[in-house]
């Protein structure tokens, strides 16, 4: 796979495949970037290119507008990055300062991990939109894509979203990435609704925590001399594995 553009299906009209330079961020005064965010800009992005630009006119959708959210428009930007680590760093930052509902797709050497937030309208300043939930997939090797995640990125096709207005498409986005991120235990993928996802991603999160708790109990058995508490943390580590066995069965 040489651009995920190949799997999102979209009409050339929406192309913009535009390079967007660091200093459009970090010289921008509207932005007033904090000097850990320009040295984010400056040391771990290797270049940001505007892809794609959804609009309702482009797409022949209407906007969508009310108290809490503003779909105006869906950009996509595909993002380079120079450290693997910094993904979340790189997109948060991009995510806060532009104001639309976006799709980035950040690449390191061969990788790509795809990243989508939810924003909702300032209380403060309704002119603005202020990111509330912020959502990856794992990184993918584009050169190896296994079915599952093949299938994955074809269902962002445009073809394979509602398109009664740039509101539903984008929540199709979403919906696409979390049914990704639930099937992290299944063989296959499968698009789940809004509501078996929702229960899916709170079951995910218990598994998360339990996994974190065992990655840490066995840190504390390579520093712990005493046999007898060694003995008591594998214990505990055996009941939270059978937690986590059950959890993944209760996934949709």
């Amino acid at each position: 796979m040489e651009n995920i553009s190949e799997f999102l299906g979209l009409p050339k009209s929406c192309l913009m495949s535009t390079r967007m330079p660091k200093k459009a961020f970090i010289d921008n005064p509207e932005f007033d970037l904090k000097k850990e965010e320009k040295d984010i800009l400056k040391e771990e992005i290797d270049s940001i290119y505007f892809e794609y630009s959804l609009k309702p006119q482009l797409l022949n959708v209407p906007k969508l507008e009310n108290d809490n959210v503003r779909y105006e428009e869906i950009e996509i930007f595909n993002v380079k990055i120079n450290n693997e680590n910094k993904y979340s760093k790189v997109c948060e930052l991009i995510q806060k300062y532009i104001q639309y509902p976006m799709l980035i797709i950040v690449e390191h050497n061969n990788f790509i991990r795809i990243n989508a937030a939810i924003k909702k309208i300032n209380k403060v300043d309704s002119s603005k939109l202020v990111v509330d939930e912020i959502i990856y997939t794992d990184w993918l090797n584009k050169e190896c894509l296994n079915e599952k995640e093949k299938s994955f990125l074809e269902s962002l096709s445009i073809n394979n979203l509602s398109t009664n207005n740039i509101f539903s498409i984008y929540e199709g986005y979403i919906n696409c990435i979390r049914s990704f991120v639930v099937a992290k235990y299944k063989d296959n993928f499968e698009i789940k609704s809004i509501n078996e996802v929702s229960n899916d991603i709170e079951v995910m999160n218990k598994i998360t925590n339990l996994e974190n708790e065992v990655i840490s109990l066995k840190v504390n058995i390579k520093k712990e001399t005493n046999m007898g508490e060694k003995v008591e943390f594998n214990v505990k580590i055996k009941k939270i594995e059978k937690q986590i066995e059950s959890l993944k069965y209760t996934l949709s």
